[in-house]
């Protein structure tokens, strides 16, 4: 006799019989002929079920609150071959004809012309719906995939996978594979490269992460997938994670089965497709996060990672400001034995690690470590409106910090900001974040101008009239080409808030003298300047050179340094 069989998300599944020519009501009510009370959105009479000639007609009551979806569409009215179903709230309601086999009653007509392709809507694939007496096995080996992914080879993973889709499936083989076709793991006989399916794979690819259900017909004559030798139905589920190919998980067997069964099996194979592929993005995000954490700050790799622009890290066009960071005099340790040197690996290491943590707390980047050096910048990857005032900020701590975590060692800092090249640079196969640009190679010469002025800090005019108050002070301390350049840039010198030094006015009168060449007036005044205050050293030699060489007519003050 045909029956309707209620299959809720939740819960047991109820079976009704269906007296063919009668009417019957299904709803919540106690006057209803088919009554299901766990179905919310049932109403208490919800529609006329009536079987003619082997046909299911459901027709909505006019007082059912709620719509009924056929084929994912609300429909008021329509007919059902056995083997189809319509849904009510969260209830899948089954219609099996007179004693035909499930599996053959109506798709035996549909796949013996065209073969029948279905796809799990997403309330499906994700559903918490009883599948049979192994749902906790199954649930279980769901559970250990991620464990298993990180325990075991990829080729031993994909193998276990094929074999978990194998026979939970019940199919005759199963395989995972890439989108090339290339086979990462099977269980069942044969290779089963060969035996794919394109038109299912290509419709699994187009439908992901939801697993496409395909059967076919001995008897098919015009079918849309090529009917495969002695296979009748397949299942194919794919799925892809951030940065990885995506990956295929295709199960095959014989012989016609209840619809249901595939669905509830085609839910098996899409979430063991999801759950494989989000573990395999886990894996993958976790090492970009370390391999970031070297020289992101955590905001900043947390923008990286979280962007919904792939190409976040693609060499592009910026502003940034750039800072170098070198110790002063390390160098000449380097030149002594490498015992020696050793003996300085400890504090170098200490040094570094506070100098970064500084860095990375102002969520700059750290591009570079040279030996005894740092190359870091600010505002991209991810812009930071405040990125000069937090390089001059890290730049100020950086010289303050040295000093306590060492033995005293000082530092000299080189800083400008404007348009760089910033991304991922390198070769095939090796590449790192980095940036590119006259803004850099300024920068690094500026570092190096702080040796011979005396100064820690040094940034062009442009960090200077950025820098707000509440972070830093600057002081002028000349118009510099540094050797390699073509341009003249003014140099300042960054203190902390507030933390003008007196001798910053007498130091700005005497060099406004040395540019408009009056050299002894500039000695003069260099000469009232305490030996601590490194730029009036310097620039008391300068003026004694011009005394000797005067320089030609038109000297604007700009001094050129030849070495690097």
């Amino acid at each position: 006799m045909p029956r309707i069989e209620c299959r809720p998300e939740t819960g047991p599944a109820k079976s009704f019989e269906l007296a063919p020519g009668g009417v019957v009501v299904l709803g919540r009510a106690e006057e209803a002929d088919l009554r299901l009370e766990d179905e919310p959105r049932l109403s208490r009479r919800h529609a006329e079920l009536s079987v003619e000639n082997g046909r299911l007609r459901v027709k909505r009551l006019p007082e059912a609150s709620n719509p009924i979806f056929r084929g994912g569409t609300a429909s008021a009215e329509f007919e059902l071959e056995a083997g189809e179903y319509f849904v009510i709230g969260r209830t899948r309601f089954w219609f099996f004809g007179d004693g035909a086999p499930a599996a053959r009653s109506a798709a035996a007509k549909l796949m013996a012309t065209e073969g029948v392709a279905d796809t799990l809507t997403r309330e499906e694939l994700y559903s918490l719906g009883t599948v049979g007496p192994t749902d906790r096995l199954r649930l279980r080996d769901l559970l250990e995939l991620p464990g298993l992914l990180r325990l075991r080879s990829r080729g031993d993973f994909y193998g276990h996978v094929a074999s978990l889709l194998r026979h939970a499936t019940g199919a005759q083989w199963a395989c995972a594979c890439d989108d090339n076709g290339a086979v990462l793991g099977q269980d069942g006989p044969g290779d089963a490269a060969g035996r794919l399916s394109r038109t299912v794979v290509a419709k699994a690819l187009a439908e992901a992460p939801r697993p496409t259900l395909y059967r076919w017909d001995a008897a098919a004559v015009d079918v849309k997938a090529t009917a495969l030798t002695g296979v009748d139905w397949a299942i194919c589920a794919a799925a892809s994670a951030a940065g990885e190919p995506a990956r295929l998980f295709y199960a095959a067997g014989a012989g016609q089965r209840d619809p249901a069964d595939l669905r509830a099996c085609a839910q098996f194979v899409g979430l063991v497709s999801d759950i494989v592929s989000r573990a395999v993005g886990n894996d993958r995000l976790q090492a970009e996060q370390g391999r970031l954490q070297h020289f992101f700050a955590g905001p900043v790799i947390e923008k990286v990672l979280q962007a919904a622009d792939p190409a976040a890290l693609t060499p592009r066009a910026a502003s940034s400001t750039i800072m170098f960071f070198d110790i002063r005099e390390f160098s000449k340790l380097t030149e002594q034995k490498s015992a020696t040197i050793l003996q300085y690996v400890a504090e170098l290491r200490a040094a570094m690690t506070a100098m970064t943590e500084i860095i990375l707390r102002e969520h700059g980047v750290v591009l570079l470590y040279m030996g005894d050096g740092i190359l870091a910048c600010w505002n991209v990857p991810f812009a930071e409106p405040d990125h000069v005032d937090r390089a001059c900020r890290a730049a100020l701590e950086m010289s303050v910090r040295l000093g306590a975590v060492t033995r005293g060692w000082r530092c000299g800092i080189g800083m400008h900001t404007g348009e760089v090249v910033a991304g991922a640079l390198g070769s095939d196969q090796i590449f790192s974040y980095g940036v590119l640009g006259a803004v850099v190679n300024q920068a690094s010469r500026i570092e190096g101008l702080t040796k011979l002025l005396e100064v820690p800090i040094l940034v062009t005019e442009t960090v200077a009239r950025a820098v707000s108050a509440a972070v830093g002070s600057c002081a002028r301390v000349g118009r510099f080409q540094p050797a390699g350049m073509d341009a003249g840039l003014d140099l300042y010198a960054l203190r902390g808030p507030g933390g003008a030094d007196p001798s910053d006015a007498t130091y700005a009168d005497a060099l406004a003298a040395f540019e408009r060449g009056d050299f002894d007036g500039a000695l003069q005044r260099l000469g009232a300047l305490p030996q601590s205050y490194g730029p009036a050293k310097f620039l008391a030699a300068q003026a004694i050179e011009k005394k000797r060489y005067p320089p030609p007519a038109g000297w604007d003050g700009l001094l050129k340094i030849t070495q690097k």
